[in-house]
């Protein structure tokens, strides 16, 4: 038994999610071992599974690669969801400003910036990749960072001056990658004590690391 789900892209992207003599389709089904039914008249993209798929998330990844592109992703950008680690995120503007074409408009002006120069600096800043395609913005990054992301662009969305914005996702990245340092540190910590069979020095090591910890958080209130 199979699984399947339906995706319908814009008709402007199917070309481009079909490639130069199908290699872009082979690829998104070489690498998600799923099948892709492309109608090129419809845009709609029925993607097939079987069963005993070695990775079931591949099914969602597939989705996601086929959003993605959709969306305005080059396939290679897209091809980085199939990446452990990795995930996509869409978000519809309509939900925050409605149906009004002026204020879409004027909300993905600033998204994008003056020559494209915020959209840029949210990418480089996060180390991600932004697309404002249509009434969505779509994100590629890694699963960590797609909150801080999401938070930094409805900013953006609400009326947040992009200075304000840049410093939020400053921030929080450098935040996300201090806890990334703490939790290395303390496994690179917790092997060294591996070693140690006396239990009094273990003891005392595992005592002053705890201190040196609380003494720590107290500083930083």
């Amino acid at each position: 038994m199979s699984s399947e789900f339906l995706v319908r892209i814009p008709l402007e992207r199917v070309a481009v999610l079909i490639g130069p003599k199908g290699s872009t389709k082979k690829k998104i089904e070489q690498l998600t071992e799923c099948n892709l039914n492309i109608d090129s008249k419809s845009g709609d993209v029925i993607i097939t599974a079987e069963e005993d798929l070695e990775d079931p998330i591949s099914l969602w990844k597939a989705r996601d690669m086929i959003k993605a592109i959709g969306r305005g992703f080059s396939p290679p950008k897209a091809y980085q969801i199939n990446n452990a680690g990795y995930g996509f995120e869409l978000i519809q503007l309509r939900d925050f400003v409605g149906n009004s074409q002026n204020a879409l408009r004027e909300v993905k002006s600033r998204l994008i910036g003056k020559n494209g120069r915020t959209r840029h600096i949210i990418e480089q800043t996060t180390a991600s990749h932004i697309s404002v395609y249509g009434n969505t913005v779509c994100i590629i990054s890694e699963f960590s960072k797609l909150q801080i992301l999401r938070e930094g662009i409805i900013r953006l969305i609400n009326g947040a001056k992009q200075s304000s914005v840049y410093k939020y996702l400053e921030q929080q990245i450098r935040e996300l990658k201090g806890k990334k340092d703490k939790i290395w540190v303390k496994k690179e910590e917790e092997e060294d004590l591996v070693g140690i069979t006396d239990l009094d020095e273990l003891e005392r090591l595992i005592f002053e690391t705890d201190e040196e910890e609380e003494n720590s958080e107290s500083n930083d209130k």
